[in-house]
């Protein structure tokens, strides 16, 4: 099974709240039925800033690059650093740290490297209680506390006028952009899809995209 379709909204969306309003008012206009319980993503730590916010709410992290990278000397710098801060690799491209403020420093990071907050240690202090299933409330309490933070949040759901209902529902990107089958980190930038699954054809995607009178970008490879 191929992915999805998905289909930026073009509409303003000055702030994560309203941001977060404009994808439920897509799914309470379009969706047909109960949705599935939205579920809820960290996406990487770009920015120095994003890295003392986490702070605030987590306690562990992950480094990761891929072997080919490990080659580049800006990446061995880095990983000279980490292990002088006690910080060594848990397998071949990957370093588990606490999220310690002198860490902060290393951003921006090498080409090639990611980090990562270990969602499986997030501590009771950020508002959620299941990335994979979260309460609407739980979505409001997250989104009010995101700040910086890059996250997404999918709600899979038929919509109302499209024959099949496969891996169909809405797409929220905060301070992130969805791209090649994943969102990607883009401070300051709030954006919403809209997924027309992957079983319907393309006249009557296209056609239903029309009826809906709303703006959109170009198509992106979806979930």
């Amino acid at each position: 099974m191929g992915a999805s379709m998905l289909y930026e909204v073009l509409e303003p969306l000055p702030d994560a709240r309203s941001a977060l309003l404009f994808a439920r008012q897509l799914l309470a206009r379009f969706g047909a039925g109960a949705p599935d319980l939205p579920a809820l993503c960290f996406n990487d730590i770009a920015t120095q800033e994003q890295f003392q916010y986490a702070r605030q709410y987590f306690t562990c992290g992950t480094f990761l690059c891929s072997q080919r990278d490990l080659q580049d000397s800006r990446v061995q710098e880095l990983w000279e650093t980490l292990d002088h801060l006690g910080f060594r690799d848990t397998s071949l491209g990957w370093v588990e740290t606490e999220l310690q403020p002198e860490l902060a420093s290393l951003w921006p990071l090498p080409q090639g490297v990611q980090f990562q907050l270990m969602q499986g240690k997030t501590p009771s202090t950020f508002p959620l209680r299941d990335c994979d299933e979260c309460t609407e409330t739980e979505i409001d309490g997250a989104v009010a506390a995101c700040g910086p933070l890059s996250i997404g949040i999918s709600w899979f759901s038929a919509l109302r006028g499209l024959p099949n209902p496969n891996l169909c529902g809405v797409q929220l990107c905060l301070n992130s952009t969805w791209t090649e089958q994943c969102s990607e980190p883009d401070p300051g930038r709030h954006t919403v899809y809209l997924s027309i699954g992957t079983r319907n054809s393309d006249a009557d995607a296209r056609d239903w995209l029309q009826d809906t009178g709303l703006r959109f970008g170009e198509s992106q490879l979806g979930w």
